[in-house]
């Protein structure tokens, strides 16, 4: 039996890098982006629901750009080869339409996105995917999943019959409302904290107004 990989870390060529990793109380999200670096730590109350999704995006205006700008330094090359009494001002000429087409075709690799979303309470986190590492990505989603609904099972998932009902029934609600509980889950929980005749029929003295209220 595998162990649930509870760290992903992807790295982008000349980009930077992603890394999540699940923590004792939280999710934490560290991106490397040239020469900026940010960590985001997410509390697990705020991940559920989760799920998963795919995002595509081309930029096709940008890259019909970069196609122009490489044909200009491919002419800028002929009119410096062909042309010697022209030399200076097409090497000027091939730098510039040079440094724009490496730029653009950086500004290209960052925007086009082929992505894996982890859906979260909190929002959207994209890693990029390929059918290489969809197995991978598939893997920590679920195990995103079920580390968080036992992270909320055991913070929150606990009745005491001694203390108010009102509050602790208005947290089961909201465990069931996230998918940390399902409905047999909650009502065993909410039977535990209002007694075993909570739900019942034909309870023993019903007939005489002697059975123990639900309330």
């Amino acid at each position: 039996m595998t162990t649930p990989t509870r760290q992903i870390t992807q790295a982008y060529p000349l980009i930077g890098s992603t890394r999540l990793t699940m923590q004792d109380n939280n999710l934490r999200i560290e991106e490397k982006r040239f020469f900026q670096q940010t960590a985001v730590d997410i509390p697990y109350e705020d991940l559920l629901p989760i799920g998963v999704g795919h995002h595509h995006f081309v930029p096709f205006r940008l890259l019909l750009a970069e196609v122009f700008l490489g044909f200009g330094c491919g002419k800028a090359c002929y009119t410096l080869i062909t042309q010697p009494n022209q030399r200076e001002s097409a090497v000027w000429l091939l730098l510039i339409l040079l440094g724009l087409f490496l730029g653009l075709g950086a500004y290209i690799l960052q925007v086009w996105r082929h992505d894996f979303l982890i859906t979260t309470g909190r929002g959207n986190i994209a890693l990029f995917h390929s059918p290489r590492n969809k197995a991978l990505l598939y893997d920590f989603a679920n195990a995103l999943r079920d580390h968080t609904i036992l992270y909320m099972r055991r913070q929150y998932a606990t009745v005491d019959p001694l203390l108010p009902a009102e509050p602790q029934l208005a947290r089961l609600e909201w465990l069931r409302s996230l998918g940390a509980l399902n409905n047999a889950q909650f009502h065993q929980l909410k039977t535990r904290l209002l007694g075993r005749f909570f739900g019942a029929e034909n309870i023993l003295g019903d007939e005489y107004g002697l059975s123990p209220s639900a309330n």
